[in-house]
Parts: C-alpha cells; structure tokens; sequence
C-alpha cells in the first residue's frame, strides 16, 4: 500500500473537482497537505475539515497561482509551518469562459489567462517549491494536465496549447534535476466527468452528443472519474515511483496511447 506518511503536500487548484480528490486521497495515504483556491471556499473547507478528521496537519488559503510573488508568500509560509514542502500536486485549471468554441469565434481578450492557469501557475509553483527540494535531494513534482496536450482538441486550442507547454516545461525540469531525486510528471485525464462535460452537455443537442462519442471512443466505454485521475497522482507522488520522471501519464480508458 503506498504510505506518504511524513510528508507534505502542496495542492493548489483543491477546491476543483479533481483537486478535492487528490487532497482527500493524499490525507487518506497519511500525507499532511496545505490546500489552496482561488474560488469556491466552501468546497476546499470541506476537505480541509476531511483531512484534519484523518489526523493530518492541514491548512487552506486562497491563492492566485498566476502571480509568483503570491506563491512564493504561499509557499514560504508553509514552509515555515510544516517545516518542509516534499511534494507539489497542481490541480489548476484554467476557467473557459466562452466555454467550446471555434478558435476564430473566440474573444481573444480571454487567451492570457487561460494560458496563465493553465501553464504558468505550475511554472511558478515549480519556481517557489524547487529549491528546497533540490537542498534535500527529494521531491515530487505533479501538475494535472490534459491529453489535448499530446493530440490537440477541438474547440480549445488555446486551452490545448497551455497543456502543451504544460508537458514540454516538466519533462526539461525532470532533466534539469533528476540528480538531485526530484521527479517531475504530468497526469493527462482523458474524458473526464465533470464540469467541462457538465458545460458541453448543457450546450443542446450537439453537446450531448460530443459527449456520448467520446464515451464510445474509449475503450473501457465509459467516462473517466476524479478518483481515477487522483490515482494516477497519488502513485507519482509515492516512492514507488522515484524511478518514473519526465511522463505524461494518459489516464483515459485507452483513449490516447503514447
């Protein structure tokens, strides 16, 4: 059974629907976390109040991921408290405001912070974190990405393109520091239940339908869940996987395999 008891996880993006199970299942495998948001608190309190009944140390502040001054403060603050970060699970996403959509029908006055969330926030939380890591000759580093960022995906192209960047920057971070026993991967959800298809189906008929294609395209013939894609997280972030750096690791039923 993977145990991270002892160490402390920084989870950014906890008030998400992913993010909230990767912060449960880490406190469930005895991992202290620092949980932060930028929206919807009372979701991220949840599990904060969720891993505190395991035991665990936990805190919750609201961050905003695309400013580094903001995390560095974040980041030294737990520090300061925890004494140590050992792992960072990135659960930010970015928010698509027009939703899906043609790139040519798009307000290109949205595409800056769609590309911020999406791959600048885990640039400055690796920024914030790494040192120390680096110091210690340990760390695990994890973002949340998609596998639009290996095929591309209609309908976010720009959304897509962050998630791109997302997996070039990690795997030249795991060859920048896989000396010092700092991994750095990504876990890709394929179609995965949640808001995006919640949106997409609520678009009429054809989003519905959208939906039910990408259901039948994968192989396991059903949508993916959080806890599926947690899981992915929580075994990258275990010393089983200390030989596994550079990955972007597809979890979508067999979806995309590469």
């Amino acid at each position: 059974m993977i145990d991270l008891s002892g160490s402390v996880a920084l989870i950014p993006g906890a008030s998400g629907g992913m993010g909230r199970e990767v912060a449960r299942l880490f406190a469930e495998h005895g991992c202290d976390v620092a949980l932060g948001y930028y929206s919807r608190e009372g979701e991220a309190r949840q599990v904060l109040d969720y891993a505190r009944s395991l035991g665990r140390r936990a805190r919750l502040e609201r961050v905003d991921t695309t400013s580094l001054e903001a995390v560095e403060q974040w980041t030294k603050s737990v520090t300061g408290e925890f004494g140590k970060i050992d792992i960072l699970a990135s659960c930010v996403g970015a928010h698509l405001p027009e939703g899906f959509g043609l790139f040519v029908k798009q307000d290109p006055r949205t595409w800056r912070g769609i590309v911020e969330a999406q791959m600048m926030s885990f640039i400055y939380l690796t920024r914030a974190v790494l040192p120390q890591m680096i110091e210690r000759k340990s760390g695990r580093l994890l973002s949340i990405g998609s596998d639009s960022g290996k095929v591309g995906e209609s309908g976010v192209a720009v959304a897509t393109a962050g998630h791109g960047g997302l997996i070039a920057f990690a795997k030249s971070i795991a060859r920048e520091v896989g000396r010092d026993g700092v991994t750095a991967n990504i876990v890709c959800p394929g179609p995965t239940d949640g808001p995006a298809l919640d949106k997409l189906r609520a678009q009429g008929t054809t989003g519905s339908r959208i939906v039910e294609e990408l259901t039948k395209r994968v192989p396991m013939k059903r949508l993916g869940g959080a806890r599926d894609i947690a899981t992915g997280m929580l075994f990258l972030a275990s010393k089983e996987a200390g030989y596994i750096t550079g990955q972007a690791l597809s979890v979508s039923g067999g979806l995309v395999m590469n």
